[in-house]
């Protein structure tokens, strides 16, 4: 842990940085045990501080968690030292895929949507000749209901 006589500016304690984050202590300190938040240093009473440097990670750490990352990949992104990739970099690499893989997720989501769309006119054309429990346009076949109730 740093020394809390060099910080960098003005500190917070634990639970000031909470709230100015909108988060919880609880939430800090899983993040400090996972490597992404180290504080400062501590008060005599055992709190911990958080210096400028601290409190601007703190934000970029909440900040990736609102975008999506887990954990492990914003352990990845932050602790995984590179000296041919920036972390910024890395991110727009993240980034890139995250939108191909939704972008994917879309059409098939719209493929079933259009599916599930033209299920439901097929059904609601349903001759009413045909009976209320004929399902067959929904399920995109030829009505065989009359073949069955004449049996």
């Amino acid at each position: 842990m740093k020394n809390a006589v060099i910080c960098n500016g003005p500190v917070l304690r634990i639970g000031k940085l909470a709230i100015k984050l909108r988060t919880t202590t609880k939430t800090l300190r899983h993040y400090e045990k996972m490597g992404l938040i180290i504080p400062s240093g501590r008060t005599r009473n055992g709190y911990r501080v958080y210096d400028l440097d601290d409190q601007r990670r703190a934000r970029n750490v909440m900040g990736l968690r609102a975008i999506g990352l887990s954990i492990p990949e914003i352990q990845k992104l932050l602790l995984n030292v590179s000296e041919t990739h920036s972390i910024r970099q890395r991110l727009l690499g993240y980034l890139d895929e995250k939108l191909r893989e939704t972008e994917e997720t879309l059409g098939i989501l719209q493929g079933r949507r259009d599916d599930l769309s033209a299920r439901s006119l097929s059904l609601f054309d349903t001759p009413s000749g045909r009976g209320g429990n004929c399902i067959c346009n929904a399920l995109l076949r030829a009505c065989d209901c009359a073949v069955a109730q004449t049996k």
